[in-house]
């Protein structure tokens, strides 16, 4: 999955111009090398512009593309940082080796809105030529501080740089694992509504099928039902998908018991749903659905016995164990209902012949 782009509500997004706007500061030295010299008005004036113009390209440049970090630059960066080089380069015949002092602001721009490999060539090529510059002319006095600055600064970028770029990861990856997890909520919530639904659907069209020969009333009635379902498991997909859907356990209950005895089962309620905390009580609703609707489906049971205690669920049947069976969706949905709500979840044989379905908090 291709990694999201870094919020826009990020520190380094809302932010990162105005950390970049602290280097101005360092403008300080062409400024002092125009004051120094006796350059005429006219070039001082064009000077000044040139640096005023390179000041505004840097921090346009932070505040309109801050947000790209981690990302491939677009084409817009390297035609901002080519026109703050050539800015740089044009004041080569005002100030001389006083262009260096622009380098910081070149180095750092490429370190934190360009790749790692413009960072590193930007950086080499700007050190690498103050310090030959340095050498051929005998300038050492003049240029060893900008020098020294430069080594920090390189050092200082690589380390920030990473460290940002590896926050942004981060941040890509949280969003992408938030997604995944609600995508495989989502997954889950649909299973539960329409597998429940869809079997109470099957059972009551089987009946009705039988009752049409005998007892039409009945039939209809059962037929009746059925568009009941399925209005009920349309509206439940609809809330679903919105995020909406928190069903009660004593709600489910109620339905689940109907449901089984469509289905002709016998069944056996022991404890009190309306006790159960609002947390647990969604949990443990989605977890007795999917027990039951395995019940209905593949347990062939005469009888489900539901027991219910404020630190336990259990569902049990008289039918066929599903002990050693692999487990499908379903059964891994609950365990992970049961896991955010911090619960544990069995299943196991039944004293009943079948299966035992249990959540408890420890």
């Amino acid at each position: 999955m291709k990694a999201a782009p870094p919020s826009p509500d990020s520190f380094w997004v809302r932010y990162g111009w105005l950390l970049a706007a602290v280097w101005i500061i360092f403008l300080i030295y062409p400024i002092n090398a125009i004051v120094a010299s006796d350059m005429d008005l006219t070039r001082s004036l064009v000077a000044y512009g040139a640096i005023g113009s390179f000041a505004a390209i840097y921090l346009v440049g932070f505040y309109k593309f801050s947000g790209q970090m981690g990302r491939t630059p677009s084409a817009q960066v390297y035609l901002y940082f080519a026109l703050l080089v050539g800015v740089a380069l044009g004041t080569i015949p005002l100030i001389g080796v006083n262009v260096y002092s622009f380098g910081p602001f070149i180095i750092s721009f490429s370190a934190y809105l360009m790749s790692v490999r413009w960072m590193w060539w930007t950086s080499g090529v700007t050190l690498g030529s103050a310090i030959a510059v340095a050498l051929v002319g005998n300038l050492f006095d003049e240029l060893i501080f900008l020098i020294c600055l430069l080594v920090v600064l390189i050092i200082a970028n690589a380390v920030n740089a990473t460290l940002i770029r590896r926050s942004i990861a981060a941040d890509a990856l949280h969003q992408d694992f938030t997604i995944l997890s609600e995508q495989d909520r989502m997954a889950r919530d649909v299973h539960d509504v329409l597998g429940h639904s869809l079997t109470a659907v099957s059972l009551k069209a089987e009946l009705a099928e039988r009752l049409l020969d005998t007892d039409i009333e009945k039939a209809r009635e059962e037929l009746q039902q059925i568009r009941a379902l399925t209005v009920e498991a349309l509206d439940s997909i609809r809330a679903t998908v919105g995020g909406l859907r928190r069903t009660t356990l004593e709600e489910e209950l109620r339905l689940t018991r109907e449901a089984l005895r469509d289905a002709g089962l016998a069944t056996m309620v022991v404890g009190n749903a309306e006790k159960i905390d609002v947390v647990r009580s969604h949990a443990l609703s989605w977890i007795l659905r999917e027990s039951v609707t395995n019940v209905l489906r593949h347990a062939h049971a005469a009888s489900c016995w539901i027991t219910i205690t404020d630190e336990a669920l259990s569902i049990e049947d008289d039918g066929d164990s599903l002990s050693g069976s692999s487990e499908g969706h379903g059964i891994r949905g609950m365990r992970e209902r049961a896991r955010l709500a911090g619960a544990e979840l069995s299943i196991g044989e039944s004293s009943h012949g079948g299966t035992k379905v249990a959540v408890r908090w420890n």
